[in-house]
């Protein structure tokens, strides 16, 4: 069996295991073998489902009915109940619903839905299910003989007392009703409750893959599952109907399992081909004509981007008959409206219109949201993050960087960390991973973990809950039970042998690049990590810099990270904290962000240390199920404070901080909504600042500083 994940930042590493580089590159690629037949679809605003088969019996009850969408349709909701059947326990005695269009067969196939709804009560222990769109199918009405190809995800899998939501994206074999389950692709992805998805899977001959994206950006998925079945030939459905389904999956009794399946889709297609009508890895939305965003930049998750690139993107409807309404086009940055800056051209209305907005400030995280609207008042919203940082700008004096992988150590007499360390890691020389140490580096330092079960005595340089090293999970600091890597490296479960992986790298800074001239140091994070663990870093900070912090992370499990100032000596420490990093489910650990440092008022925090001090990242969330796993941490980026603007309603009132607020130090100039009552401003920073003008712009108060 050979699996790969895909990215646009994937990188393949071969170590004690070799990577199974993707089979599939592109859909185009998957499918040129088939011959074209015409393409099914339902939007179920008919609130019919004639031409679906279903699996309901008197063993197996389930429903299918139709709830309202987004747009005022409709959308098909299948439940399924606790079977009746007494026979023997197991996935086929499971809760199950399954829905498929029967008058088309596919060998080769394109199918997607957007997945709308689930059943989000993560404190129920028997809420695990399996959710998402089967292909191949067959023996729908006999459920305990079902059979197909499946992409979906087992959700809440890891659920526990206090609602825990991990889960895997899969593409599996099921033969007799889930008795028996071929594994293809597997890895640990989690679907973010009060998000819709548009899932897209295709298959040709023994290859498969599976796609999956945020309804509210089409234009870059979240994740990509490739695999074949060359380690199991024969055991795949070669041919047979598509659909959706839902699968209940764990049982509580001895021979019946009560475990239930709620899940709503909407928009499916089924073809042989994928759309045309967008390039990839933009995926088209699934409701025709409904208004989207297309041809994108920067793209999402965009590091390092220039900001002399502006925002471009097309509106479009990707019809000739349904326009945009090309005056309800709106952007917004960090939550503050620059629509009054987008530049439109062609006619208006249009069905396809051309936007751009050359206004980005240099140096910054943006949070980014695009609204288009079509002629029928229908409204889809693009958003995404970028930044506008510089590798030489985070390299420069005024800024200083912690990588998260180099914590303290402890060794006795030559101190505990280096303030300014020798870039280090792992080389790539080809092919070879090797190990690039060097004097002042902190690769393979050993910490003193501070779980007591670990025996040892202080200075602690971090809590781990872990107490010995777990291979591959060591790669940078291998004697630590820290988990250490060399890049995300995010696994998959195959039938048999070692389990394929493939490594993702966040942009590889320069200061690694130049490193070796021999070959190349690659990004390392820290990841493994739990709820209470946590990681000292020491270094020297002088009294003339303050700074706002952001944490570089790819995070598969929402959870929050406090920042705090350690102050006197282990095991009588204090914390003074510093502020909060709020690090978002972005579906897999690989899809990299920056998250600000914020203070308990919401606002950007500011960080002013003198000489030498020890600073502490904590995993901030209880140890449970819920947030295990869930981060890969790669660096913390101090930069230059930039100031904050706080307003009251009275002149000698209580001011509150403006806390969606765009930033130009470039220009002076600071950008915030504009209130509907009379306000006055302020603006705070480390130094006196004068306000030397105020304007109203396009719905926005505009102060200019000096």
């Amino acid at each position: 069996m050979k699996a790969t994940i895909t990215s646009q930042k994937n990188t393949p590493l071969r170590k004690t295991v070799s990577v199974a580089l993707g089979c599939i590159t592109t859909l185009a690629a998957l499918l040129t073998v088939a011959t074209t037949v015409r393409a099914q679809t339902d939007n179920f605003d008919s609130s019919s489902d004639a031409a679906w088969q279903k699996s309901t019996t008197a063993d197996y009850p389930s429903t299918f009915t139709f709830v309202t969408d987004a747009f005022g349709g409709k959308a098909y909701r299948l439940q399924g109940f606790t079977p009746t059947t007494s026979g023997t326990a197991g996935a086929e005695n499971t809760a199950r619903a399954v829905a498929v269009r029967t008058n088309v067969t596919y060998d080769t196939f394109y199918v997607a839905a957007d997945l709308v709804a689930w059943n989000t009560n993560t404190f129920d222990p028997t809420n695990e299910a399996v959710i998402g769109l089967i292909a191949r199918a067959s023996n729908i009405t006999t459920p305990d003989q079902l059979q197909g190809i499946i992409f979906a995800t087992h959700y809440n899998q890891y659920g526990d007392a206090v609602g825990g939501t991990r889960g895997t994206a899969q593409i599996y074999g099921v033969l007799q009703g889930g008795g028996i389950l071929i594994p293809a692709a597997q890895g640990n992805f989690t679907i973010n409750p009060g998000h819709s998805y548009r899932m897209v899977f295709a298959g040709a001959n023994t290859n498969w893959q599976g796609s999956w994206y945020d309804l509210e950006d089409l234009t870059h998925p979240l994740l990509t599952l490739t695999c074949d079945d060359t380690y199991a030939p024969g055991f795949f459905p070669t041919n047979g109907y598509s659909g959706v389904f839902g699968l209940g999956y764990r049982g509580t009794g001895a021979n019946v399992n009560d475990t239930t399946v709620d899940v709503t889709f909407d928009n499916f297609v089924a073809s042989t081909f994928p759309p045309t009508s967008v390039a990839e890895p933009a995926v088209p939305h699934g409701m025709i004509g409904a208004p989207q965003v297309v041809n994108r930049t920067p793209a999402s998750y965009a590091n390092f981007y220039s900001p002399a690139g502006g925002i471009s993107f097309t509106a479009t409807t990707l019809t000739t008959t349904n326009a945009i309404n090309t005056n309800a086009i709106r952007l917004f940055l960090n939550g503050v409206s620059v629509s009054s800056g987008v530049a439109i051209s062609g006619p208006s209305p249009a069905t396809n219109a051309s936007v751009s907005f050359s206004g980005l400030a240099s140096n910054c995280c943006y949070d980014a949201r695009i609204e288009v609207q079509d002629m029928l008042g229908r409204k889809t919203t693009n958003a995404w993050t970028f930044d506008t940082f510089s590798d030489a700008y985070l390299a420069s004096s005024v800024a200083k960087n912690i990588e998260c992988e180099e914590y303290d150590f402890q060794d006795i007499g030559n101190g505990t960390f280096y303030d300014s360390p020798t870039n280090s890691g792992y080389i790539i020389i080809n092919g070879s991973v090797v190990n690039g140490g060097a004097p002042g580096a902190y690769v393979d330092l050993a910490g003193a973990n501070a779980n007591p079960a670990a025996g040892l005595t202080p200075p602690f340089s971090y809590f781990d809950w872990d107490t010995v090293p777990h291979i591959p999970d060591n790669e940078f600091r291998s004697g630590d039970a820290v988990g250490t890597q060399n890049g995300s490296l995010e696994y998959q479960a195959a039938l048999g042998g070692d389990a394929p992986y493939v490594r993702f790298y966040d942009n590889l800074r320069q200061k690694y690049l130049l490193a070796q001239p021999d070959g190349t140091l690659v990004e390392c994070g820290v990841e493994r990590t739990e709820g209470q663990e946590w990681l000292n870093y020491t270094r020297i900070f002088y009294d003339t810099n303050v700074y706002n912090v952001y944490l570089r992370h790819g995070c598969g499990l929402t959870q929050p990270l406090s920042l705090d100032q350690i102050v006197g000596t282990d095991p009588t420490a204090t914390t003074n904290n510093l502020g909060t990093f709020s690090c978002v489910n972005a579906f897999t650990h690989s899809n990299f962000r920056y998250a600000p440092l914020l203070d308990s008022l919401g606002k950007l925090a500011t960080v002013s240390l003198s000489g030498t001090n020890i600073i502490r990242l904590t995993m901030a969330a209880p140890h449970v199920n819920g947030v295990k796993q869930g981060l890969w941490l790669n660096y913390l980026a101090l930069v230059p404070a930039v100031p904050q603007v706080y307003s009251s309603a009275q002149v000698n009132g209580i001011y509150t901080p403006e806390v969606n607020m765009l930033v130009d130090t470039g220009n002076q100039r600071l950008t915030v909504p504009q209130s509907t009552s009379a306000r006055f401003y302020r603006i705070g920073w480390k130094s006196q600042l004068q306000i030397t003008g105020i304007s109203l712009t396009g719905g926005n108060v505009v102060l200019s500083y000096q």
